[in-house]
């Protein structure tokens, strides 16, 4: 379906637009300029928040990088599929059991051809053929992702919740962050009916929303009934950095080693290879888009194929999601159907991860991060895939930290054409964009909560983002996990997995996160 090509580029290159937006700021050429001070042997130096300096040797320290070399059998070759949705079968036949299908462009390691068949190694674990006429040694003119037929899994269509302004039935408590106004409707055009004081609680026994879009709360005042605007309220509950469930950190599902993929992966690939990979890989969760504001719950059979297999596997995954954050109030009723959804097996997502990367302000990140808590409630692992400071130095991290129980940084640094990148390069990178976002929350007043990095398997320069000579090495995706361990953070992951190339998924199996 044409509309389906949208939905990947639209959720890929908005990803891939913050790389572009890195190239013109001033942050980016400080960092390089830093960067080479540090190569010539001086103490490498990252802005941390504006005006401030930290020296690398102060602090978190990152360690001497291990280079991570792929181990691929004598006489093996490095070949590329020529078109979108190269096959690769189990068996050396095309009615053997049908693995995945390649975008145009996507690497795979040769290890022996016959009869017009090269059995391959891909995804950095598995073992496959492909037709030999699929192939060559030269990645493709004109690379393009294709949209074809996999087995007999249904093609998305849109599923966008009727417009509604409200109200709908919600019961839980908060607190007024100041003074603020409680109005006869959920419209601060409508007449005022009370006031409030700064920290007055509130029962709140009902949301809707304004013609912006903005949430509202339904309280009681001995005026009456009434509504107070979404932003000038606290919803009650536990700090998003100390909530536990069931004995342990709401964080823990995301502890490790993670991978992205948007949907082509899970309408062009048998789930149980897909996970037989991320087991061997050593991977610890999935992080799988389901949800477009544009086009609503698309995706609801990608979770019905993954996750009671990832489940029995023992690895949790996340429902990723992606609001605009145009309409809030319509974007958390999105969010809010998937966290709740359940696939016919009875198996829910282990968590949402929301994608905000489109509208940024504080005040919409606030109140989308905190209608969410009234909706889903503290035990709901929210995970915030955001920009980073250099792309974005006014992103709302203090706003995301009021709400979101992990933050994940989009640490993408490949965004020159002509350079060459190297390990210094990633940990300098890596350690700027993580030190800023602890100051800016700590800044913002919010207690800080954990990361996890997100790092590049992606050449953006590419039309589907493959590899035509501008994606990370092994080295890099090596220096990347090491810096965001030795900086503290929970978890590494990167984006995206159909992209990633073969020495970089053996640098990410290589490498042991403990």
């Amino acid at each position: 379906m044409k509309w389906m090509g949208s939905v990947w580029d639209g959720a890929r290159t908005g990803r891939a637009r913050l790389l572009t937006i890195c190239v013109t700021l001033v942050v980016g050429a400080l960092i390089l300029a830093l960067v080479s001070a540090a190569l010539l042997g001086a103490y490498g130096v990252v802005m941390a928040a504006p005006g401030a300096r930290i020296p690398f040797g102060q602090g978190a320290q990152p360690t001497a990088t291990p280079v991570s070399v792929p181990n691929y059998p004598s006489g093996s070759q490095r070949l590329f599929a020529q078109s979108g949705c190269t096959p690769i079968y189990s068996q050396a036949s095309a009615s053997s059991l049908e693995l995945t299908q390649l975008m145009g462009g996507s690497d795979v390691t040769a290890i022996g051809s016959a009869q017009g068949w090269t059995h391959v190694h891909f995804w950095g674990a598995l073992d496959g053929y492909i037709p030999s006429a699929d192939l060559n040694a030269k990645y493709p003119a004109d690379p393009q992702q294709g949209d074809c037929q996999f087995q007999t899994v249904p093609s998305p269509d849109p599923s966008v919740l009727p417009a509604s302004n409200g109200p709908f039935a919600v019961q839980t408590r908060g607190v007024t962050l100041r003074p603020t106004t409680v109005y006869t409707q959920p419209d601060s055009t409508s007449i005022p009916q009370a006031g409030l004081g700064a920290n007055a609680a509130i029962a709140i026994t009902a949301w809707a929303s304004d013609h912006n879009g903005s949430p509202w709360y339904q309280t009681r005042t001995p005026a009456g009934s009434g509504w107070v605007w979404s932003n000038d309220v606290r919803i009650d509950g536990p700090a998003p950095a100390k909530t536990t469930v069931n004995g342990k950190p709401i964080w823990s599902p995301v502890a490790g080693k993670g991978m992205w993929f948007t949907n082509y992966l899970t309408r062009h690939s048998d789930m149980a290879s897909v996970l037989k990979a991320a087991k061997q890989a050593g991977l610890t969760h999935l992080y799988v888009e389901v949800a477009i504001s544009e086009w609503g719950f698309y995706a609801p059979v990608s979770l019905d194929r993954i996750l009671p297999i990832a489940h029995a596997l023992g690895i949790p995954v996340i429902a990723w999601v992606y609001p605009y954050l145009h309409n809030v109030a319509a974007d958390a009723r999105m969010t809010a159907q998937v966290a709740n959804y359940r696939t016919p097996s009875g198996d829910k997502p282990d968590g949402i991860v929301t994608d905000v990367e489109e509208q940024v302000d504080p005040t919409s990140v606030y109140t989308y991060g905190q209608l969410l808590r009234a909706l889903l409630g503290p035990n709901e692992l929210l995970v915030d895939s955001a920009l980073n400071p250099s792309t974005s130095p006014n992103y709302p991290y203090a706003a995301v930290a009021a709400s979101w129980n992990v933050i994940a940084p989009m640490d993408y640094w490949h965004n020159h054409y002509s350079r060459t990148y190297g390990p210094a390069e990633v940990r300098a990178f890596v350690t700027n964009e993580i030190t800023t976002i602890r100051n800016d929350i700590k800044a913002g007043g919010q207690q800080l909560i954990p990361i996890e990095e997100t790092g590049q398997t992606y050449d953006m320069f590419e039309n589907d983002f493959t590899d035509g000579g501008h994606s990370p090495s092994a080295a890099e995706i090596t220096a990347d996990m090491q810096t965001a361990h030795d900086l503290g953070c929970i978890a590494v992951s990167f984006f995206e997995w159909q992209t990633a190339t073969q020495d970089e998924w053996s640098a990410l199996g290589a490498f042991n996160w403990k």
